[in-house]
C-alpha cells in the first residue's frame, strides 16, 4: 500500500538505497517549477564561462568558440579547462581536453575542419586558413558554475533533456529557487510511482528511464 506523508511517498520496498543513504543528495529545484514527490528532474547547470588561446598565442588560426546556450554541462568545475592539439592533420586535428584537476575528459577528432567538444564544457572546434600544430589550443576558464533541478523535458534543449534523478518530497519553487533532496544515483526505485512530465511518450519516458540507469537509478 502506498501512502503521501507530508508530500513525501512512503511504501514498503519502495526504494533500495546505497548503504548510507549515499543515494541521496540536497539540491536546489530552479524558480518557477511546482513538482510532486517522485517528478523526474533534470539538472541544468550555468554559470560565467570564458574562452582564450592558449598563452603565447597559437600558430594555426582556428577557433574554439563556447556555445550559446549551454557552454556548462553536468558535472562542470571551477577552474581552467585545457584543450590541446595532441595531433596535427590539414585541416583537422586531434585535441586532448583535461579538466582543471589535470583528469583527461576525452580526445577529440576533428573531421571536415571542425568537431564538437561536449564533456563538462561544450563548444565547437573550427578550422583556420592556418592548420592547427601540435601544442595549439585554448585555455575555458569556468569562475562560476551553479547546477539547479527542473522537471526532466524530453523536448528539452538546455539540458533538461536529460534526466539526472528523482525528486524525494514536493517542491513549490514557483516563485523562488528552493532547497530540497532527491535521489541522484545507486538505487532502486518503484516506478509505478514515479511521476513524469504531463504528455510525455512512451519513448520519451524510456529515453528518461535509459538516463537515470546510466546513474545507477534502476526503475521497478
Amino acid at each position: 500500500m502506498t501512502t503521501l506523508t507530508e508530500g513525501i511517498y512512503a511504501t514498503e520496498s519502495f526504494i533500495s538505497e546505497a548503504p548510507g543513504d549515499r543515494s541521496r543528495e540536497a539540491i536546489v529545484v530552479k524558480s518557477g517549477q511546482n513538482l510532486k514527490a517522485c517528478a523526474v528532474l533534470a539538472t541544468i547547470v550555468s554559470g560565467t564561462v570564458a574562452s582564450a588561446a592558449k598563452s603565447g598565442g597559437n600558430t594555426g588560426n582556428g577557433t574554439f568558440t563556447l556555445d550559446g546556450t549551454t557552454p556548462l554541462l553536468l558535472g562542470a568545475k571551477l577552474g581552467v579547462y585545457t584543450l590541446r592539439c595532441t595531433a596535427a592533420a590539414a585541416n583537422n586535428g586531434t585535441f586532448r581536453l583535461e579538466d582543471p584537476d589535470g583528469l583527461v575528459l576525452g580526445d577529440i577528432v576533428m573531421a571536415a575542419g571542425a568537431a564538437t567538444v561536449a564533456e563538462q564544457i561544450k563548444g565547437a572546434l573550427a578550422d583556420g586558413s592556418s592548420d592547427f600544430v601540435v601544442g595549439d589550443g585554448f585555455d575555458i576558464t569556468v569562475t562560476v558554475a551553479t547546477e539547479k533541478e527542473v522537471e526532466y523535458n524530453p523536448a528539452g534543449t538546455d539540458g533538461s533533456q536529460i534526466a539526472t534523478g528523482i525528486l524525494y518530497g514536493a517542491i513549490n519553487a514557483t516563485s523562488a529557487d528552493t532547497r530540497g533532496v532527491a535521489y541522484k544515483r545507486d538505487c532502486e526505485h518503484n516506478a509505478d510511482i514515479v511521476v513524469w512530465k504531463s504528455g510525455i511518450t512512451a519513448t520519451q519516458k524510456a529515453k528518461g528511464t535509459a538516463d537515470l540507469k546510466r546513474r545507477g537509478i534502476i526503475l521497478r
